[in-house]
């Protein structure tokens, strides 16, 4: 996970990205038809960072089937990806990330109000990388770290949040944050979204947790089995064949970080990164 360990540039770029002026850039809402519901804690949109959109392209659209809309340029500003038509995401051109093999996918989760969710963040010795501001059609988002350094995107969607479905095959289904300091985590994300960590078996020897909100799993939290990543969210995709899918990435110029194997979930899940750097999990579910 060699593209975790360094998030300067990265930042850069977004606030970058951020900062430009939004008739240059154009970006979905989270969910369309609106729905006008709010899901605190729901983590609704992915953006992958990345330094050569032309490669990022080629390999999600051959290994998940996904489509595009955006110019057909490796500096293409802002690419949708979409996924049987609908929008599930983007592409941001973030320069210069090869010197640090940085790309990554950014995470969105859905908070009550973006201006006191960066105030607690704030004050809880997080970073603010980019202050509240407006994208029309998306709503109201905000850059920034919690105190332990995971970078994610706090919004509150102009339309209303992607409502409660079930996962689709080749589409987002979970979110997992790895962290240092289980408990201080547990803490912070209470505070900001309304979390309630649980203990949970995942049959290995790593303690795991799921995040409730409610009488609903939002996502997971482990403690960093690796010395040299950084704390940070982790987008997990619904495959049907992890194994397959794993396969086909290393043959498109991937690279298997962790292989599906039966003492890890019982073989229904793999890690990988894309060519340009950016890791995504991809899990069999059910099991």
């Amino acid at each position: 996970m060699r593209n975790m360990k360094c998030y300067s540039l990265v930042l850069v770029s977004l606030v970058v990205f951020a900062s430009c002026s939004t008739t240059q850039i154009i970006v979905p809402p989270v969910t369309a038809p609106p729905t006008q519901v709010h899901l605190t804690g729901k983590f609704v949109w992915y953006d992958l960072l990345s330094d050569n959109v032309i490669a990022a392209k080629k390999f999600y659209g051959e290994l998940f089937g996904w489509e595009f809309e955006g110019e057909n340029k490796a500096d293409t500003k802002y690419t949708v990806i979409k996924h049987n038509g609908t929008p599930i995401g983007g592409i941001v051109y973030a320069e210069d990330l090869g010197r640090v093999n940085g790309s990554q996918w950014l995470s969105y989760i859905s908070v009550k109000n973006v201006d006191e969710a960066v105030d607690l963040v704030q004050k809880s010795n997080g970073k603010v990388y980019r202050e509240s501001f407006e994208f029309p059609d998306r709503g109201r988002v905000a850059v920034v770290t919690d105190p332990q350094g995971a970078l994610l995107v706090l919004i509150k969607a102009e339309g209303g949040d992607p409502p409660d479905d079930e996962p689709v095959m080749n589409e987002w289904l979970w979110t997992e944050l790895f962290t240092r300091d289980l408990d201080a985590a547990a803490s912070f994300y209470g505070k900001l979204v309304g979390y309630r960590a649980e203990s949970f078996d995942s049959g290995v020897n790593v303690p795991y947790y799921i995040f409730r909100k409610g009488d609903k799993e939002q996502a997971g939290m482990l403690r960093i089995p690796w010395e040299n990543v950084r704390p940070n969210w982790l987008p997990y995709i619904k495959v049907e064949d992890p194994a397959a899918v794993v396969s086909k990435a290393k043959s498109l110029g991937g690279t298997v970080i962790v292989a599906p194997a039966e003492n890890i979930r019982k073989g229904s899940v793999g890690l990988i990164a894309d060519p340009t750097g950016g890791v995504v999990a991809v899990q069999k579910w059910p099991i």
